[in-house]
């Protein structure tokens, strides 16, 4: 697929729901998200750079900010930055940063980050090697990854099913641009592949999977 129609793809799904993330979020999502930050800040200390991709409306970005010297949050979406950049704003977080870039391929020196963050993103993207080999070039030797992935191909509940089968065939008609079923150990198998040795997972929602994922990069 050519760059700039899945470039469109992305940023049209990712506008279109922006306006109701953060609420919708917080209806199934909320405890995952509270822990992703929470672990996130117990790997960090004051003198960290942090990079997070696919930072959406700037839940996890904002949540961490208070530990470390900075953080960068890139998204595809520029309504989704608009409104991180609002939040920042409102909670006057002035250490935090958000730019409209396609986590393909972003502007920024190698090696310039001592952790980068990949949350809620990896199952939903085309190309997740790129997205870590990306993330890889970035990090600083022995800097850590931290991500969590929704696994979709682990069993669920009843409710989740339904839910799934409706991302299904939104995917299949084309308002969902990409989506992957994982299993827990997929996601790690597509980390050590891309040069990061796991050091800590866990499961941070039961259904549908939300996986928790801390490497060293290589």
């Amino acid at each position: 697929m050519d760059t700039s129609i899945r470039q469109e793809k992305e940023r049209k799904i990712w506008d279109r729901l922006a306006s109701g993330y953060d609420a919708n979020t917080g209806k199934t999502y909320k405890g995952a998200y509270l822990e992703s930050i929470e672990r996130t800040k117990k790997l960090l200390d004051s003198t960290d750079q942090v990079l997070e991709i696919g930072c959406g409306t700037g839940i996890i970005a904002l949540g961490i900010a208070s530990r470390c010297a900075s953080v960068t949050g890139v998204d595809i979406s520029p309504v989704m930055i608009e409104q991180a950049r609002t939040k920042a704003a409102s909670e006057n977080v002035q250490n935090v940063t958000f730019e409209v870039f396609d986590g393909y391929s972003l502007p920024i020196s190698d090696s310039s980050f001592n952790k980068v963050l990949l949350f809620n993103i990896l199952y939903i993207v085309k190309e997740p090697h790129t997205l870590l080999a990306e993330a890889r070039r970035l990090l600083k030797p022995g800097g850590l990854l931290v991500t969590a992935t929704d696994c979709l191909a682990e069993p669920v509940n009843l409710y989740s099913r339904i839910v799934m089968a409706y991302e299904w065939v939104m995917h299949k008609l084309g308002i969902i641009p990409f989506i992957s079923f994982y299993r827990k150990m997929d996601v790690e198998n597509l980390i050590t592949e891309n040069g990061f040795t796991v050091k800590e997972t866990a499961t941070l929602h039961p259904s549908p999977v939300n996986y928790y994922i801390m490497a060293k990069k290589d």
